[in-house]
């Protein structure tokens, strides 16, 4: 493993262990020679598989985690001052460090890549490792080779990371080679306005090095944010789109693939098994960076071949009583709307969106953005706010949305994700395609909707579906 760090037995403590994020960094470190011990809120196979490999766990947050040979406590800017395993590292005087930094180590003696931008960190950071071909990676979902995490020790010399921008870690990395996707305004508490997340990642950009490399995406919403500011860089950069300057533009897309016609005259097929032209996107700008480090366009393109994405992006989850499940993380007006526009794509029966908000600052920043958004599906089902990090707010309900929705999409408030799938299984028939939406905890609801699908409707078709004046 080309550059692989040696932790030298020091002992790390992660709070929350079990995270997408946190649970890849603990695989990585643990190979890197890292001895690592930490605690989450419940168990999982993501634990059980971190124990095998030698971590030490504990379900439940508690000083008493904390053992007495621990050098450094590892947090993510979700754990609060108030956390007790934070407080008792902070009594004993134990460094606190954040994962951020943690990354950093972990990426020394490599070549970095990082994959920037409000959204579409995910999958384009886990295409850009299968076009490389064997190169590190620190992802935050689930990826082929990662043993139920988002982390991959390569023998290459690349490591791939996705640059966070919610808390501004991002301005700890230094990688040669980025790839803006997108700009975006999200995490409202963070950022005022959209100039603000713009500043940062400005910022950002300015630690690329002179002889680095931008690869900047267009705008969903038909902006040029992204490709204004690698223009303003001052860096080499590479636009993906329908720019004048463009490096490459996306040609005629089929139930075959898509074709990446770039400037200089090459021109390869893309086939993919995820769909929406989202996808086709984050693909050609996995391409360009990958390109520029050298693996030949027709090389990238075939690792590319038949990627099924990564957890929690369009995943299929099962089937019954003729009614297809599929699971997205999509929680941002944006994200939404490419989803379904993907899922648009791929299925030709009505659509069924189950939508949990995530963040109160979130749903009452873009409530109506939201409603917006989710009135591309047929029938639309609403819970109630996911809170995450942030303190209760009863002055925004995740009602607001689904009253927000206009017609014809059908749509109505189920407050708890038991009621939710009890709606969904009342309204849903055969052809339907069922989406679980959200970043919170509404990824269980699909096995939940399978399961009463399959008991209620044992011989017999689903319900009978609804209409918006039902």
């Amino acid at each position: 493993m080309t550059g692989l760090p040696i932790g030298d037995g020091r002992v790390i403590h992660m709070v929350g262990i079990g995270g997408a994020g946190m649970s890849g960094l603990a695989r990585l470190a643990l190979q890197a020679g890292y001895r690592v011990s930490g605690t989450d809120r419940t168990g999982s196979s993501v634990l059980t598989d971190l124990e095998a490999l030698g971590a030490r766990v504990s379900v439940g947050h508690a000083a008493a985690a904390i053992g007495p040979d621990v050098d450094t406590l590892v947090v993510s800017t979700a754990i609060g001052l108030d956390n007790p395993e934070r407080r008792e590292a902070a009594r004993r005087g134990i460094p606190i460090e954040h994962r951020s930094e943690l990354l950093v180590e972990l990426m020394r003696g490599h070549r970095g890549l990082c994959v920037a931008g409000a959204h579409g960190k995910s999958t384009t950071s886990a295409m850009l490792l299968a076009a490389l071909g064997d190169a590190s990676a620190c992802i935050g979902a689930t990826i082929a080779g990662g043993d139920g995490t988002g982390a991959v020790w390569g023998n290459g010399e690349w490591f791939v990371a996705e640059a966070d921008e919610s808390d501004r870690s991002l301005l700890r990395l230094e990688p040669e080679g980025v790839i803006l996707l997108n700009v975006d305004h999200d995490h409202h508490t963070t950022y005022a306005s959209i100039d603000e997340v713009e500043d940062v990642f400005a910022e950002f950009l300015t630690r690329v090095p002179g002889n680095g490399m931008i690869v900047a995406g267009p705008e969903p919403s038909g902006d040029t944010r992204a490709w204004r500011l690698a223009r303003a860089s001052g860096r080499p950069h590479r636009l993906i789109g329908e720019a004048p300057d463009a490096w490459a533009r996306l040609g005629l897309r089929d139930a075959d693939g898509v074709w990446v016609e770039v400037a200089d005259g090459r021109r390869v097929k893309v086939r993919l098994q995820v769909p929406g032209v989202h996808n086709a996107t984050n693909a050609a700008c996995a391409l360009a960076l990958a390109d520029w480090c050298a693996v030949p366009l027709d090389l990238a393109a075939t690792r590319l071949a038949g990627f099924a994405g990564v957890g929690r992006r369009f995943e299929y989850r099962g089937a019954a009583a003729g009614v297809v499940v599929i699971d997205d993380y999509a929680h941002h007006p944006a994200e939404i709307r490419a989803t379904l526009q993907g899922a648009r794509e791929r299925h030709s029966g009505r659509i069924v969106a189950i939508f949990q908000p995530h963040l109160f600052s979130r749903t009452r920043a873009l409530a109506d953005d939201l409603a917006d958004a989710l009135g591309a599906a047929d029938v639309v089902i609403v819970t109630e706010i996911y809170a995450a990090r942030e303190a209760n707010d009863p002055g925004i309900s995740g009602k607001r949305v689904a009253d927000a929705i206009a017609g014809p999409t059908y749509a109505e408030f189920a407050p708890t994700l038991p009621a939710a799938a009890a709606a969904a299984a009342r309204l849903v028939r055969p052809g339907d395609m069922v989406l679980t939406l959200g970043a919170g905890d509404i990824t269980g609801l699909g096995e939940d909707l399978l399961r009463r699908l399959e008991y209620e409707y044992q011989d017999q078709p689903a319900g009978g579906g609804a209409s918006h004046s039902d």
